[in-house]
């Protein structure tokens, strides 16, 4: 039965999962084909797609906290739905926006429901298999998605798109309305004694802390990967590429951290976050210093650069969500809407400040920008975190 549990868990996210990815594509589509939106407008649809999810989040979690999750996440895909629907019969400019940002709120409302139901119904020994499964299954919706909502709008344009999202989301609600409708908190066996000690109120701020450097660091260059290629002269198939090479990483990582989940397992030390995201910013560094003699070495070094970037963010992800289980098992969906937030705070702010170093001093520059970043905040991370156990420590003769 429990694992019936966990395969409900990962069907219903990876169908959820699918289908936001595909209408928060065909609403830029929209956005840009329907309303013919300018660049300014365009970041006004972005902005509304992002701030009132992250405003609420940390609410929202609460509320997971407190309520029935289950019920709460198929409400949320239900107000989804018919914001999707919305959306399709929709003409004007002003309306369309406020449908976006009601959808972000309730869109919001999945990660911290899917992580408290996660925590309740998944023992302690297993989480770490789990996490690495559900890393795959959204890893895989965020690299198929696209080309499928491309697809689909190509032969009949955006409504099919959101047509077929509408089907996902749909499904999603029927998969998770399968759970048992009262799980219960799962005992915290085998949890180290430093963990359970933090059980009930953990720490939040090293996960704030290393959850938002990572989001900073890889949005303030992603989202410029398409201009940094045409400056340099290089072909937009490499753009394909490149996503490929990311999501073969990762969800090849993600299969990897789950079959080897015994040998290789997580027990939510803010080390696990750190290694991964140095190596992450590593790769950024190299990519960067390909670039600096030209594009040809670029051409041959970034992709299996990418590669490696995406098993280092799978390998982050199952840690960081390990970490989540370990210290706030009993506050999962405040501590998962708070890292939401920051995370998506990230998401918004990380690409004008990419975007103000590539016009200044180039792509080279961004890349040694973004790995400095990290770098430097990891860097202050561990000064933080030797104070306190430094000040942790009894003093001599106590």
């Amino acid at each position: 039965m429990k694992k019936n549990k966990r395969m409900l868990l990962l069907a219903g996210d990876g169908l959820s999962a699918f289908g936001a990815w595909i209408d928060f594509l065909a609403i830029l589509t929209l956005a840009a084909y329907q309303y013919q939106v300018s660049a300014y407008q365009m970041a006004v649809v972005s902005a509304a797609g992002l701030l009132p999810g992250m405003l609420l989040g940390p609410a929202l979690g609460r509320g997971c906290d407190r309520g029935d999750p289950q019920r709460l996440l198929q409400a949320s895909i239900a107000l989804r739905l018919a914001i999707t629907g919305g959306i399709l019969g929709c003409a004007d400019y002003g309306l369309f926006l406020l449908l976006v940002g009601l959808r972000s709120v309730f869109a919001a409302v999945a990660p911290p429901a899917i992580n408290v139901l996660a925590v309740r119904s998944v023992p302690v020994q297993d989480r770490q298999r789990f996490y690495a499964q559900l890393n795959v299954v959204n890893s895989a919706a965020k690299v198929l998605a696209p080309v499928v909502g491309a697809a689909a709008s190509s032969f009949h344009g955006e409504p099919l798109a959101l047509g077929l999202s509408l089907a996902l989301s749909a499904a999603a609600w029927g998969v998770f309305g399968l759970l048992p409708p009262a799980l219960q908190r799962v005992e915290e066996q085998g949890a180290t004694a430093g963990a359970s000690q933090v059980g009930v109120a953990g720490p939040v701020l090293p996960l704030l802390w290393i959850g938002a450097t990572q989001a900073f660091m890889t949005f303030c260059v992603n989202n410029l990967v398409p201009v940094m290629l045409q400056q340099g002269g290089i072909d937009k198939g490499m753009l394909g590429l490149l996503v490929a090479c990311s999501g073969a990483g990762n969800i090849l990582s993600g299969l990897w951290l789950a079959r080897r989940a015994a040998m290789n397992r997580c027990v939510g030390r803010p080390g696990e976050l750190v290694a991964p995201l140095l190596a992450q910013a590593a790769g950024f560094g190299l990519m960067g210093a390909a670039l600096a003699p030209g594009a040809a070495l670029a051409v041959i070094v970034w992709p299996p650069l990418f590669f490696a970037i995406g098993t280092a963010s799978a390998r982050f992800a199952v840690a960081l969500n390990v970490y989540l289980g370990t210290h706030h098992a009993s506050t999962m969906g405040a501590a998962s809407g708070r890292l939401q937030s920051w995370q998506q705070a990230m998401i918004f702010v990380a690409p004008l400040v990419g975007a103000w170093v590539l016009e200044r001093w180039g792509a080279t520059a961004l890349f040694g920008f973004a790995a400095a970043a990290g770098g430097v905040s990891m860097l202050l991370f561990w000064l933080w975190a030797g104070r306190v156990r430094k000040a942790a420590k009894p003093a001599c003769g106590a």
